[in-house]
C-alpha cells in the first residue's frame, strides 16, 4: 500500500550518524482498517525514507575503491547532537593536603623505572628480584658478573698448612663470653 499523502516537509539529514527525520505526520487510517493495512502503510513509509537515506548518501558523500576492490563511502562529521546516557562527572573536590601541596608548590615524587634494558638479550628486565638484571648471571644458567675471583695466596697457603682463618679466636671468644654470663 502506497503512501497516499505526499510529502508536505523534506526530510531532515544527518549523515554522520546515517540517520533520517521525517517531520511529515502518519496519515492514519480509518478506524475500520484492518492492523495488516496499518502495517503496510509503515511498512511503505519506511521503505520511501530508507529509499531517500541511500539516495542522499551516494550523491552527498564521496565513494572511494579500496585496494581490494571493496567501496567505502566517506562520511561527513555528525551534526546531530546525541544524548549522553550519564551526566558529565563533575571534577572532584582537592583535599586539604591537595590544597596545601599546590599552594607550598610540593609535587608528588616520581618512581624510580622497575625496568632496565639489557643490551644483551635486548629486553627490558627487572632491575632487581627475580629475574633481574642483576641477577642475570648464576639465576639464569649463565655466567654472573663475578665470574673471575682473584685469590689470596697467603689465605690459600695458610688454609692448605691447617690455620682455621680465625674460627679458633672466635671459639674462644664465645667461650669467654658464656664464662661471664656463668659468673653472675
Amino acid at each position: 500500500m502506497a503512501d497516499p499523502q505526499p510529502q508536505v516537509q523534506p526530510y531532515a539529514f544527518d549523515l554522520g550518524h546515517l540517520l533520517l527525520s521525517d517531520p511529515n505526520p502518519l496519515t492514519t487510517a480509518p478506524t475500520t482498517a484492518s492492523p495488516t493495512d496499518k502495517e503496510a502503510l509503515l511498512a511503505a513509509r519506511a521503505q520511501l525514507c530508507a529509499q531517500a537515506l541511500i539516495n542522499q548518501l551516494l550523491t552527498a558523500c564521496s565513494i572511494q575503491r579500496s585496494p581490494e576492490g571493496d567501496l567505502h563511502i566517506k562520511l561527513p562529521d555528525p551534526t546531530t547532537q546525541l544524548p549522553r546516557e550519564k551526566p558529565v562527572p563533575k571534577e572532584k573536590e582537592k583535599t586539604k593536603w591537595d590544597k596545601f601541596a599546590e599552594k607550598k608548590g610540593i609535587k608528588a615524587k616520581r618512581k624510580d623505572g622497575k625496568l632496565a634494558f639489557d643490551e644483551v638479550s635486548g629486553e627490558w628486565k627487572a632491575k632487581y628480584g627475580y629475574q633481574g638484571k642483576a641477577s642475570a648471571g648464576a639465576a639464569a644458567g649463565g655466567v654472573g658478573e663475578d665470574w673471575l675471583v682473584e685469590v689470596d695466596e697467603k689465605a690459600e697457603k695458610a688454609e692448605r698448612e691447617g690455620a682455621d682463618g680465625g674460627k679458633k679466636a672466635k671459639k674462644q671468644k664465645k667461650g669467654r663470653t658464656t664464662q661471664d654470663s656463668r659468673a653472675d
